[in-house]
């Protein structure tokens, strides 16, 4: 059985190991986790445990499901109010870090009493962040140290000493210095670093929802020469279905009666209705335009094209190379050595002083001044910098893992219809007599055909009035027009007439993959039009680019191959797949990735989103649909394909950045922990460091907006 559960407060890699390793203890359960998406997947065997045994267990380990509406509000409100005790008992102690820092700024006698303080800091230790304590204790059972035990560690040490200190100098003027403001300050940044990440995954993670929305919930099934509405869950193969114009085909299945349009851009990404008579397959979920239809059922449940699309989106996300923040990776050795190195000098300083406040102090020195906030901050800042700079530029990034992969692209493959081409049919050339373009532009304004449209943008007079228009399926458009009898159409039309196609550059405009279509008057042909959906003026440029750095471009489209192939032929790409179906198209970046190549694609369909899951990186073009965007790794606001390259320049300058940021933080703590442990540092001054080096991320991080795009789309 398989179960996907949506999980509020999972915020990095620890977390899914944390899951993944509670899980692998129980029998007959396998959980994956999909971080990007907040999602946990079982497959589990009904005869061994239930779906509420499942969450049960995620609910005793520290993490909340969400079934339904009411479940994610209950989350988001305690999200809010975690964060908000935080935001409220912490303003007065970052009040008195003034003093702490001899700050000439008045600050209130109660904010300096160390019961005061106590008292305000505990709701932030305990309450605010009991979600730490929770994950920090899963994770040294299952002996897996991630940044949870580093901000337990950090904020326990320096709420203990502080508490210590309160009793050792009580009833006392002596000035003593406390770090209660420490403890909840770690707190609230963690926390406002959460918050803000969950938010924005959650604008991020719905595009399994909205895939699912698409199929039809309700079917019309024909029994003995009656119609009957049914839930899709009931339909069986074999059964007939009737669909109306203008519903969604509820199933796979075949044409048994009818001819009609269907819209099947969600599958093929084809902009083109496509035309469907006795014995055409049909898509579940495709929307009949035009005349009603019976369909034979051929596949239902998990077996549609819709079924699969949703499953290879979920799991491709689960085997996509998600690269573990590297603070986390370098935690689970950091956080053991840094508490055996604070032990050892307890009792070094024990022994050689003899002095117990003075070892206390010291290995509790080691402790603050080895804080994670360096670490912590190391990938977030840059992070944040860059995505404030590629927003200017039209790029948003939603998360680290593409700065960590962009630098190693080797092939980058390309949807054709909106993403290399403007995805809108546009007439691009008129052949024959000019004067009965009207009578072309009169007929089609009659119809809502892409081809029609394009038509009607390019036609500038006016329209001549038409009587008794029908028409054709699959074949064009009849009417009458100052008595004349008018046809507008494919060759098709001119096959049934049996008139002869007498312009010379018809197979040539077919040879470049442009639809042609003919209009006859009275029996005798007289205009062609081709129309064509354009490259963008950006593609041709790109795919040189691309090759200068040894990248290879890729075609993937569902068009057909004679369409593909030019298109590919005029942008210089050389490796082309056409018609291809959504599953397909992941299965081709898979086997393009076992070449041993990082692997990128651009898309912007429905039909695409499986392929951006299963890409290395996935850029989704910001025109296109919201499915698309949302399973990507990158959204191009713009349809600049050039914004491709800038994205990849901007995540290696990031990397580099990320990477002198991990160097200044090692470089600290390999100094000053030693420092610290030979008594040269006190607690106050270990604090003071901490904040310091984290100081000296954020101003590195900052460094980036001196960056400059180099790419110029215009050069040849």
């Amino acid at each position: 059985m398989r179960k996907s559960v949506k999980v509020s407060n999972i915020t990095c890699a620890q977390c899914a190991k944390t899951i993944e390793n509670y899980y692998k203890k129980q029998d007959g359960v396998d959980a994956k986790v999909l971080v990007s998406a907040k999602k946990v997947i079982f497959n589990y065997d009904e005869r061994k445990t239930n779906e509420h045994t499942l969450l049960e267990g995620l609910q005793s380990i520290g993490y909340y499901p969400v079934i339904n509406s009411e479940d994610q509000i209950k989350a988001l409100r305690k999200d809010r109010i975690d964060l908000f005790i935080a935001v409220i008992f912490s303003i007065p102690l970052l009040w008195t870090m003034f003093a702490h820092l001899n700050i000439p700024l008045p600050v209130p006698d109660i904010l300096m009493n160390g019961y005061f303080q106590w008292i305000i800091t505990t709701p932030v230790q305990f309450y605010a962040g009991r979600r730490f304590y929770k994950a920090a204790y899963e994770q040294l059972k299952n002996k897996a140290f991630g940044m949870d035990v580093l901000v337990v560690i950090g904020t326990m040490a320096a709420y203990i000493y502080s508490i210590y200190q309160v009793f050792m100098h009580h009833g006392t003027s002596h000035h003593y210095d406390l770090y209660f403001e420490t403890s909840a300050v770690i707190f609230l940044m963690v926390l406002i670093g959460n918050y803000f990440e969950s938010r924005v995954k959650e604008k991020t993670s719905d595009s399994l929802q909205a895939l699912m929305s698409l199929g039809a919930k309700e079917a019309r099934i024909k029994i003995n020469n009656e119609t009957q509405t049914v839930l899709v869950e009931e339909v069986k193969i074999g059964d007939i279905v009737v669909v109306l114009a203008n519903e969604k085909i509820p199933l796979d299945g075949t044409v048994v009666s009818g001819t009609s349009y269907l819209d099947e851009s969600m599958i093929t990404g084809e902009s083109m209705p496509a035309f469907k008579e006795i014995g055409s397959k049909v898509v579940g979920a495709s929307m009949n335009l035009t005349e009603t239809l019976e369909i034979s059922v051929s596949a239902t449940g998990s077996d549609t094209v819709l079924s699969k699309i949703i499953q290879t989106v979920e799991e491709t996300a689960l085997i996509k190379p998600k690269v573990q923040r590297v603070a986390d990776r370098i935690a689970n050795y950091f956080v053991p050595a840094v508490i055996v190195i604070s032990i050892l000098v307890f009792i070094i300083q024990l022994i050689i002083s003899k002095d117990i406040n003075i070892a206390f102090s010291t290995s509790i020195a080691v402790l603050v001044i080895s804080c994670p906030c360096a670490l912590g901050l190391a990938t977030p800042t840059s992070i944040s910098v860059a995505s404030g700079i590629s927003f200017k530029k039209g790029i948003l990034y939603k998360g680290g893992e593409f700065f960590e992969i962009a630098h190693e692209l080797k092939a980058i493959a390309f949807d054709k219809t909106g993403t290399l081409t403007n995805g809108t049919p546009k007439v691009v050339g008129f052949y024959g007599d000019k004067s009965t373009y009207a009578y072309t532009a009169s007929l089609e304004a009659h119809s809502n055909h892409p081809l029609a449209l394009a038509v009607l943008e390019d036609f500038t007079d006016e329209y001549l009035e038409v009587k008794s228009f029908n028409v054709l399926l699959g074949i064009g458009l009849n009417g009458m027009i100052n008595g004349k009898n008018i046809y507008v159409g494919s060759k098709k039309i001119l096959d049934q007439l049996k008139i002869e196609q007498t312009f010379d550059t018809y197979e040539t405009l077919s040879s470049e993959g442009k639809t042609v279509i003919f209009t006859i008057v009275d029996g005798i042909l007289v205009n062609m039009i081709a129309i064509q959906d354009e490259l963008k003026e950006s593609a041709k440029n790109l795919i040189l680019e691309l090759k200068r750095r040894n990248i290879t471009p890729y075609m993937i489209t569902g068009d057909n191959e004679k369409t593909a192939t030019y298109i590919a032929s005029q942008v210089g790409i050389d490796k082309v797949f056409s018609e291809v179906l959504p599953h397909q198209k992941a299965e081709i970046i898979k086997d393009i990735q076992k070449q041993g190549f990082k692997t990128a694609f651009v898309g912007d369909g429905i039909n695409d989103a499986p392929a951006l899951k299963m890409a290395d990186i996935g850029f989704a073009i910001g025109s296109g649909s919201d499915i698309a965007i949302d399973t990507s790794d990158v959204t191009l606001m713009s349809s600049s394909l050039g914004l491709v390259v800038d994205a990849i320049d901007l995540s290696k300058a990031t990397l580099r950045n990320i990477y002198l940021n991990f160097f200044w933080a090692f470089i600290y703590n390999i100094i000053m922990i030693p420092v610290a442990a030979m008594g040269f540092i006190n607690p106050a001054l270990a604090g003071i460091g901490m904040g310091f080096s984290s100081i000296a991320v954020v101003l590195n991080a900052l460094s980036l907006k001196l960056f400059k795009f180099k790419y110029k789309e215009n050069e040849e």
